[in-house]
């Protein structure tokens, strides 16, 4: 599992066409204990009906990073067996998963490319989801760490409480995605403008879910779209 860091940020020389979609129907989160970063999948914030907790393949974690307050990726101890666990003195963690590709066909949903599900296929999609977990902060936080979907916040957020009002912004490719809705504890709260930014207020105290979702036409004939989802999550004092 390869760590990933986006050391320079193309020129965005293009508007950034895409598909908004709805947040995803699952929670991706990270909790730390101490240097241990752990990865957890569910429906235990967003309110979704379903288990808090899901077991997930530890082979679907693509990547994942530790970063310092200074946006630099730092050395860390990655585990291989579920649930994930990222171990090091991290301000951010980074983690990228995918479950691959899905067929909808009229006798149910299979984890398989259109070329292999068989039949008729209604709709066909990679999925690949991220998630942030902010924990120390520094101002180059307030950019884009990758090159995948990501949701930032142009101020620290770690000191804010129940009413207060954050500034985000979604990048993709380190470009504004401009569209985007984004949904807090898995309800909308807005959708990003030209310059990818949106405000949302923060309504619940402690550990904090944002949550953006995009879609992106492929081009490999193995599905008509990916399916992009990302989180921040990061934690205010109750």
């Amino acid at each position: 599992m390869a760590s990933h860091h986006l050391h320079t940020l193309p020129a965005c020389l293009a508007a950034l066409f895409i598909l908004a979609g709805p947040a995803a129907a699952h929670d991706l989160w990270v909790e730390r204990e101490g240097r241990l970063h752990t990865l957890l999948f569910g429906h235990q914030h967003s309110g979704h009906a379903g288990t808090g907790r899901l077991e997930y393949p530890p082979e679907q974690v693509k990547r994942m990073a530790c970063f310092n307050g200074a946006g630099r990726e730092m050395p860390a101890e990655p585990g291989r067996t579920y649930p994930v666990t990222l171990r090091g003195e991290c301000a951010a963690t980074w983690f990228l998963t995918s479950s691959g590709y899905w067929s909808k066909t009229p006798y149910g949903t299979r984890n398989l490319p259109k070329t292999e599900a068989g039949g008729a296929v209604l709709a066909s999609w990679l999925s690949v989801e991220s998630v942030k977990r902010l924990d120390a902060w520094g101002e180059p936080l307030a950019r884009p760490l990758t090159r995948e979907l990501e949701i930032v916040t142009l101020a620290n957020p770690l000191g804010l409480k129940v009413g207060d009002k954050l500034r985000l912004a979604v990048y993709r490719d380190g470009c504004p995605a401009e569209g985007v809705t984004v949904a807090y504890f898995g309800h909308p709260r807005g959708v990003t403008g030209a310059d990818g930014q949106v405000n949302i207020r923060l309504r619940e105290p402690g550990y904090q879910l944002i949550q953006a979702s995009l879609d992106l036409p492929l081009t490999d004939g193995k599905a008509d779209k990916a399916v992009h989802a990302t989180a921040l999550v990061f934690e205010v004092p109750r």
